[in-house]
């Protein structure tokens, strides 16, 4: 398919347009301290490094308390994946700490589910509900009827809940966190089942394919640092060169020294044609793949019968002017890319959750991360890297008892998981519930989850919660799933309570920061961890032993001493202290810097964390841990799996569209998309925040819809016009954002927003169910839809 004269438009022109509309928007990357202040009245100051838990970059911060109130956050200069940056969610914090919708003690439900007719009890009540509940399962031999549903809470707390869990006798922990499907990405090539992350910092070029760097990824601020430096940070003779590649002008496009519009769902085919240019110029590290890669070249199986390889499967099926047709790249334009990757080294590909987030999201995540590995960057500065967890002492070994045993050996409600990953855990949760006639569930915990305005599937859940007796919900407010909560035990928030967060998935080094109290916990709240082992000793038994701790500060303190005990690392330093220790163990040295446990502990926490910024590059299992130790291209797994499948798909074989086309009576396709700060789903608690979600000037306080300028005049919609978007699963009210940014005939939509009187416009309930059935991810650019004046 040639490009027509609109698509040349929306690539050529979007940017000049979009870009003028950026500049309307002032950020500010850094929050350094002030030379003086002004606006308060002078009083008792104290200041505490912590960490922020808003979302999964746990950027280290820094808390300015006046008189006991926490009145500024700003960034912990220390603090080695944020050098002292701290983001927009991070500094409104404030507001969160002090809203006046927060849940001020444990509350009961006394009227219907959802009618919102409560009773406020006292702590020591609420605990004693909880454990009457808790001990009549055990004591009825049923632990596997408690489930918990817990959002993002990687570190130290989730371990609790696995521990308790373990003890208490029950599979069905169901994680509602952010699954991107890297990790599933990751065990097929490479065999080891974890998140990969990237050392930014020190890459020539990074082609980002829809990772969102600067909004919703991981770590935004290990990408601002990367890209833009941190003070005191010396100048590198060169930055990274970005482009981003994505199916529209977001604000990371609008950051990047480079945009390449792209049509939805031909992130692969781009990539294998960047491929083809790399093997048809000899482009490729040969040596590299010589060594440790298996799949390249042509072989034969066990039959005698010759199997293509990735390299004639790429020159075969991925022609320049093919891929062009495809994705609406120009010829020249992907030649380009070409030649930029391998004269840019060491040249990072990125793999988006966009990429992932899509019917045949595995494949296309394969294609994509073939990139690396054509040119052996792998396990290499400015390459892509498995990072090594913190030497953390590990919890109580887990006393199982024989009620818990039997219960642990029962099937999970999350049912099989697909080939490969974890998948939807939290869809297939509730699809199994909401099918059960029975009571599959007895008694539901709610950490940090909020399904019912979050998921694609508010439908399934709301059946799933009617069929459970007793829920129990520890938000600190009263959200859409909390509504339905029998019982309520408000959690205290971060800058309350002890805990600790380990550093993003993307960051190549360990990093184990300290969460602390800033400030005196909230008379009516309890730490959830807390909670969790009061819950435990009062069950007593196998489940008592399996956490023996007082609270959560001595549990933070066992596990601190396999950092001392480790003899590496450093306390968070300066940059001095950072490049020193680096160097020492570099030379196969390391200085103690404290003679005891408790001194180092001390430091620890006064300084916000612990990292240790050496890796040795020439450890083959950072290449991979298969069979034979080398990086497969084309697994064999993989192979079966597509088989079993019956529908054709092979691995760099582009057989047909996997998505879904538009219909007459839904002709538009939507793109649901993040924005930076609506990322945690705390934007309606941070009033400020909700002024400075995106690139468009003037849109903040209703939920928008993007529109291409020519689909606009084709429907005869304005700017500002009050629509309802509508697939065949239901609709919600949005208003009309003209933007050349985008393509015609699409409809990008934020996910999260709200309208000023609290009704939800969520497009991920739109969505169609389409999956990728070898991951079990939901497909988030599979469905269409209509837009209707409303």
């Amino acid at each position: 398919m040639n490009q027509t004269r609109r698509d040349f438009l929306w690539t050529a022109g979007a940017t000049t347009a979009a870009v003028a509309a950026l500049q309307q928007v002032k950020g500010v990357y850094w929050a350094g301290e002030p030379a003086a202040d002004t606006g308060w009245q002078p009083g008792i100051e104290t200041q505490l490094r912590s960490a922020c838990l808003v979302c999964p970059g746990h950027c280290g911060i820094h808390g300015r308390m006046v008189d006991g109130r926490l009145v500024r956050i700003s960034g912990n200069p220390l603090h080695p994946v944020s050098r002292g940056g701290i983001c927009p969610r991070g500094i409104a914090g404030v507001q969160t700490l002090y809203h006046p919708e927060r849940i001020a003690s444990p509350l009961q439900r006394v009227g219907a589910r959802g009618e919102g007719s409560w009773r406020k009890i006292e702590r020591a009540d609420a605990i004693g509900l909880m454990v009457d509940r808790l001990r009549g399962l055990r004591a009825a031999r049923q632990p596997e009827k408690l489930a918990v549903v817990a959002g993002y809470c990687e570190g130290t707390m989730q371990a609790l809940w696995h521990q308790f869990f373990r003890a208490f006798g029950s599979p069905n922990y169901v994680a509602d966190d952010y699954n991107d499907g890297t990790d599933a990405l990751m065990a097929v090539m490479h065999g080891i089942p974890q998140r990969p992350a990237y050392d930014l910092e020190r890459a020539g070029l990074v082609l980002s394919f829809g990772a969102p760097l600067f909004e919703a990824w991981w770590s935004p601020l290990q990408a601002y640092v990367a890209f833009g430096g941190a003070p005191g940070m010396p100048a590198p003779a060169q930055r990274p060169r970005v482009i981003q590649v994505d199916t529209r002008f977001s604000r990371t496009a609008a950051w990047a020294h480079e945009w390449v519009g792209i049509k939805p769902g031909t992130f692969g085919v781009l990539a294998l044609g960047i491929a083809y240019v790399l093997i048809r110029e000899q482009l490729v590290d040969a040596d590299f793949l010589a060594r440790h890669v298996s799949g390249f070249e042509d072989r034969l199986d066990g039959a005698g019968r010759l199997q293509e390889g990735y390299r004639s499967l790429v020159l075969r099926g991925y022609r320049t002017e093919e891929v062009s047709a495809s994705t609406g790249v120009p010829v020249e334009r992907i030649v380009g890319l070409a030649k930029t990757f391998a004269e840019k080294r060491p040249a990072l590909a990125l793999c988006g959750s966009d990429v992932m987030l899509g019917a045949d999201g595995l494949l296309d995540g394969l294609a994509v991360h073939s990139l690396n590995v054509l040119m052996g960057n792998i396990n290499r500065a400015g390459g892509v890297m498995f990072a090594n967890e913190a030497p953390l002492e590990p919890l109580a070994a887990p006393a199982i008892d024989q009620v818990a045993r039997a219960g642990l050996a029962r099937k999970p409600l999350v049912g099989d998981p697909p080939p490969f990953g974890t998948g939807d855990q939290p869809r297939r949760f509730a699809e199994a519930v909401a099918g059960n006639q029975g009571a599959a569930v007895d008694t539901l915990l709610l950490y940090y989850a909020n399904p019912l305005a979050s998921s694609p599937y508010a439908d399934a859940w709301r059946t799933a919660l009617g069929r459970v007796p007793f829920i129990v919900s520890f938000s600190p407010f009263l959200d859409e799933t909390t509504r339905q909560a029998d019982l309520v035990v408000p959690d205290l928030l971060p800058y309350e309570r002890w805990q600790d967060a380990p550093s993003p998935a993307s960051y190549p080094y360990p990093v184990w920061s300290v969460v602390r109290p800033l400030v005196e916990p909230h008379s009516g709240g309890t730490h959830t961890g807390d909670a969790l082992m009061t819950v435990a000793q009062r069950l007593g038994g196998s489940i008592a032993r399996s956490l023996p701790y007082a609270d959560m500060e001595a549990v933070l303190k066992a596990r601190a001493r396999g950092l001392f005990a480790a003899r590496r690392g450093m306390n968070f330093g300066d940059q001095f202290d950072r490049t020193h220790y680096g160097q020492m163990e570099e030379r196969g040295w390391w200085l103690a810097e404290h003679v005891d446990f408790d001194q180092f502990w001390d430091g620890l926490v006064e300084r916000g964390g612990w990292t240790d910024l050496f890796r040795d590059d020439t450890d083959p299992a950072g290449l991979a841990r298969t069979p034979d130790g080398r990086i497969d291209l084309l697994p064999l797994r993989l192979q079966r799996a597509l088989e079993r499948e019956g529908r054709g798909r092979k691995a760099y074989v582009r057989v047909s569209q996997s998505e879904t086309q538009p219909a007459a009576e839904f002709p538009l396709r939507l793109l649901p998309y993040r924005i930076s700060t609506l990322a945690s789903g705390t934007v309606a608690l941070q009033a400020w925040v909700a002024e400075q979600p995106t690139i468009f000037a003037g849109r903040y306080w209703v939920p928008w819809v993007e529109v291409h300028p020519q689909t606009a005049v084709d429907l005869g919609l304005g700017d500002g016009t009050l629509v309802r978007v509508r697939s065949a699963r239901g609709a919600y009210r949005a208003r009309v954002k003209i933007f050349p940014g985008i393509a015609p005939e699409t409809v990008a939509a934020p996910y999260g927003l709200r309208h000023p009187d609290g009704e939800l416009a969520n497009p991920l309930q739109l969505l169609q169910g389409l999956t990728d059935p070898l991951t079990g991810m939901p497909s988030w650019s599979g469905t269409f839809v209509r837009l209707e004046r409303a």
